[in-house]
């Protein structure tokens, strides 16, 4: 949707994609949008109750009042519309923006499902996810996997990935009944993937693409499998350095200090060291 938005001349829209550079691009940023998942998510102070995660800045923790318009302005005034993982807030963002258009993109259930568990909550659980989590990312202090599986657990409102499952085809639904009870109907498009441009199209006030232009599918879930996976070898990598510089430094010390003794060694007894 996001390619096809794209396509119409809605160019600026925000997507999960783009954020995960954030953390090396703009930090501070970022930093925003931690806060605006804390703020916003009520289970947060669940999962941590008595210390805010790492993630977050401490100066960000007092304040768990859902964003208002001012707040989301600082963020998205630079775009057109929002899309994925920006979009977990509906209600804040809709009272903030009442008269906004709104595509809701069904699919179905179990297949989103499946898509949500293969994509992140399998990469972020399995045993290199958990070992980023519990390990390198505490070491080295960026927590993007950290974030994104708490923002996860905070939007179902489940601790555990085992209830996460349990829930996951129930809250989808239960968020499109609350997205439908909050958006006016002429503001709101339902969309399944398969409509083509035609609804879409009219629903924006925009001309269809030129003839034979087929409506984009692109595979969002392997770009962010490919992207998160990169960030966990570099955590990875980031917190073995940490570990190792040490002794490598000492093992290097040592080996000079060796060879410079053999040198001198060398010099005194007349042995052929230079």
């Amino acid at each position: 949707m996001t390619t096809a938005l794209n396509m119409l001349g809605l160019d600026r829209v925000l997507h999960g994609r783009h954020m995960a550079t954030w953390a090396k691009e703009n930090p501070q940023l970022l930093q925003q949008w931690a806060r605006a998942a804390w703020a916003n998510l009520p289970y947060m102070r669940v999962l941590y109750p008595s210390r805010p995660p790492g993630w977050l800045h401490p100066s960000f923790a007092p304040d768990t009042t859902p964003f208002t318009r001012q707040e989301w302005d600082v963020l998205l005034a630079d775009y057109h519309g929002i899309a994925d993982v920006a979009c977990l807030y509906p209600a804040s963002l809709i009272k903030a923006y009442p008269r906004a258009k709104v595509i809701l993109c069904y699919r179905d259930p179990d297949k989103w499902a499946a898509s949500i568990d293969e994509t992140l909550v399998q990469l972020v659980t399995g045993w290199p996810g958990t070992l980023v989590r519990r390990f390198a990312e505490p070491l080295v202090g960026t927590f993007g996997i950290t974030m994104r599986w708490d923002v996860l657990r905070a939007w179902f409102e489940v601790d555990t990935v085992v209830e996460m499952r349990a829930v996951d085809r129930d809250k989808y639904e239960a968020h499109y009944a609350a997205v439908r009870a909050m958006v006016p109907p002429g503001q709101l498009l339902e969309y399944r993937l398969g409509d083509g441009w035609g609804p879409l199209c009219a629903f924006l006030g925009a001309p269809e693409p030129g003839p034979g232009v087929p409506f984009p599918r692109v595979n969002d879930g392997r770009s962010l499998r490919r992207t998160l996976r990169r960030g966990m070898a570099i955590s990875l990598l980031k917190a073995l350095w940490m570990i190792l510089r040490f002794p490598v430094m000492l093992v290097g010390v040592w080996l000079l200090i060796r060879a410079g003794r053999a040198l001198s060694f060398g010099k005194s007894t007349g042995n052929a060291y230079l």
